[in-house]
């Protein structure tokens, strides 16, 4: 009898707990999602306070309009600002009691802990996909929960940007009759046909301390994935092993001609502007020269070349793996204050999760966080850049370090060192111990 009573009990908690959840499933009563329920019962329209710097406003106002058509009674408002005004702007507006925000575009690396004390929590959020986190990329929400001195995630990332990659005008190299390199053997080959052709550098690239630094950790990324965060975090030192052979790698695509020496002249939009202009077979850039792959956008900005491609920096070892440094840029955050936070999460959901994706990405100034993500085939008009696009994609979504930097002994120190062994005039060794003797002299911040 009580093994029947309790059977009878447990079969009444399971049907219980079963309406329970398919309402929760549908969203509410009668099927309804809870944010049309609730605009139903209110009879109200609702209006979203939308903050952000990045991205712009012309990137979001297609995927906004769209969401807007699809979800009525919900309007956004959406206030774009400069990047330094609104690393200022916005804490201050969280704290004040006239300026009520329903979400908020947070950067990822270096807001999330100015503003995390006024944001929910996302394990707190209502009417947010339940299997998010497995329809985002592992690197992006692990990025964006590490940036939280508590580790808790305050923003849901929607997409990343990659450190060095490498664009190629597709026309010239199929004229050349070869494919992308995937080692830097076949790009050193490529290179010396390259140099027979008058008028044509075979490899653009900026010498700027950021940008060699990128390098040198995408070549180290290859062999030894984590060593940058390692080593900014204390945990590996300047002169291991791992990193004598990265910057014994690095100096060997200088050695060997494969990259110019006379390149590492070239600062800002130089680069960018010799390929563009033809006068490049290569570029080595990040993932923000992403745009050049669109044909639309090379029209608009005066690109002469009629195909681009684009792929991961070649391979140095034989062992090693593409790689590149990536970071999770911006998230979507719904401030405590907010009294529309579901419908703020309706709206974070399409723009990380569904339809609004597909929208904003066209621009490609992020990487979308969202797996296996495929952009809009109308973007691209050829092979070439559509594969090319997919390639940066994958290698940026694979994981390894993080693209940051301690700003402070890159421009001091690290700058300066990395281009001394690009141009020969340190060995890696003595380059390793005198990053290492800097770093530990107590004037640069490990953590």
């Amino acid at each position: 009898m009580r093994g029947t009573a309790r059977a009878f009990t447990l079969m009444t908690a399971v049907l219980s707990l079963g309406l329970t959840a398919a309402c929760a499933a549908d969203g509410g009563a009668d099927g309804q999602k809870p944010v049309e329920q609730a605009r139903q019962n209110s009879g109200k329209p609702v209006t979203l306070k939308y903050w952000t710097s990045f991205p712009p406003e012309a990137t979001l106002k297609g995927a906004i309009a769209e969401f807007e058509r699809v979800t009525p009674g919900i309007k956004v408002e959406l206030r774009e600002f400069k990047a330094a005004d609104y690393a200022e702007r916005l804490p201050k507006a969280l704290g004040a009691d006239h300026e009520v925000l329903d979400i908020v575009g947070v950067q990822i690396p270096t807001m999330t802990n100015a503003v995390k004390a006024r944001l929910l929590p996302v394990a707190t959020w209502d009417n947010f996909s339940e299997d998010w986190q497995e329809k985002l990329g592992e690197t992006a929400v692990g990025q964006a929960e590490r940036a939280a001195k508590d580790g808790k995630l305050y923003s849901v990332p929607m997409g990343s940007s990659g450190g060095t990659v490498m664009y190629y005008n597709a026309a010239l190299l199929s004229e050349l009759g070869v494919s992308f390199p995937e080692t830097v053997a076949d790009l050193e080959s490529i290179v010396t046909k390259a140099k027979k052709l008058p008028n044509l550098q075979p490899i653009v690239f900026s010498g700027e301390p950021q940008q060699q630094e990128e390098l040198l950790f995408t070549i180290a990324g290859q062999t030894s994935p984590e060593l940058s965060d390692d080593l900014f975090a204390g945990e590996k030192k300047w002169n291991s092993p791992e990193m004598v052979s990265a910057l014994t790698g690095y100096k060997s695509i200088f050695d060997r001609g494969v990259m110019a020496k006379s390149a590492l002249s070239l600062k800002g939009d130089a680069p960018a502007k010799l390929f563009g202009s033809g006068k490049a077979l290569f570029l080595v850039g990040d993932s923000g020269q992403s745009p050049l792959l669109s044909d639309s956008y090379r029209k608009d900005n005066k690109v002469s070349l009629t195909d681009v491609g684009a792929g991961a920096f070649p391979v140095l070892l034989p062992d090693g793996k593409p790689a590149v440094r990536s970071l999770a840029e911006e998230g979507l955050g719904i401030p405590k204050a907010s009294k529309h936070a579901a419908e703020a999460a309706e709206l974070i959901k399409f723009l990380t999760l569904g339809d609004g994706v597909a929208k904003w990405s066209k621009d490609m100034t992020l990487v979308p966080s969202l797996k296996d993500f495929r952009m809009d085939q109308e973007v691209f008009s050829t092979d070439a850049a559509r594969e090319g696009y997919a390639d940066v994609q994958e290698v940026i979504g694979a994981g390894g370090s993080a693209r940051t930097s301690n700003q402070a002994f890159l421009d001091e120190v690290e700058g300066d060192v990395l281009l001394d062994v690009a141009r020969g005039k340190l060995t890696p060794k003595k380059a390793a111990d005198q990053l290492q003797q800097e770093w530990s002299s107590g004037r640069f911040d490990a953590k």
